[in-house]
């Protein structure tokens, strides 16, 4: 019964050992995609937009994902160039979405701080006007 068991973790082992060479294949494929560089630029984009522009922050502390790969031999070359032009163009799509309500907050943002400001300004020129000085009888003097 052991040696069945055994048998068995030597067999994922070797299993894992192909998943991991078939991933490093599909990664260098990807990596080496004419599109690539625009999807790694339209991703550190989006990411921008999410964190307010700390980025750097982002890509030191990110975690390390495990993720399972297709057989790169499954991916012909149109599919992955099909994959890659689908895939900048969804994180384009993204980043606009994510830009659009913080661009509806800074105008509004904007808005509110050119109200108060108005305000602020006619509050003042009311103050001075009440705070000129009178005599008794209510008339001004200067």
């Amino acid at each position: 019964m052991e040696s069945s068991s055994m048998n068995n973790t030597v067999g994922k082992d070797d299993d894992l050992l192909v998943d991991t060479a078939e991933a490093e294949a599909l990664k260098k494929r990807i990596s080496s995609h004419p599109l690539y560089g625009l999807l790694v630029q339209t991703h550190i984009d989006c990411l921008k937009v999410g964190t307010g522009g700390d980025v750097d922050r982002i890509l030191r502390v990110r975690p390390t994902l495990s993720c399972q790969f297709p057989n790169p031999s499954s991916l012909s070359q149109p599919e992955l160039d099909s994959f890659m032009e689908a895939y900048c163009f969804a994180l384009s799509k993204l980043k606009e979405a994510m830009e659009e309500p913080q661009q509806e907050t800074v105008a509004f943002i904007n808005s509110m701080h050119l109200q108060l400001k108005e305000l602020s300004r006619t509050h003042s020129k009311s103050t001075a006007e009440h705070s000129t000085p009178t005599t008794s009888s209510g008339e001004r003097i200067g």
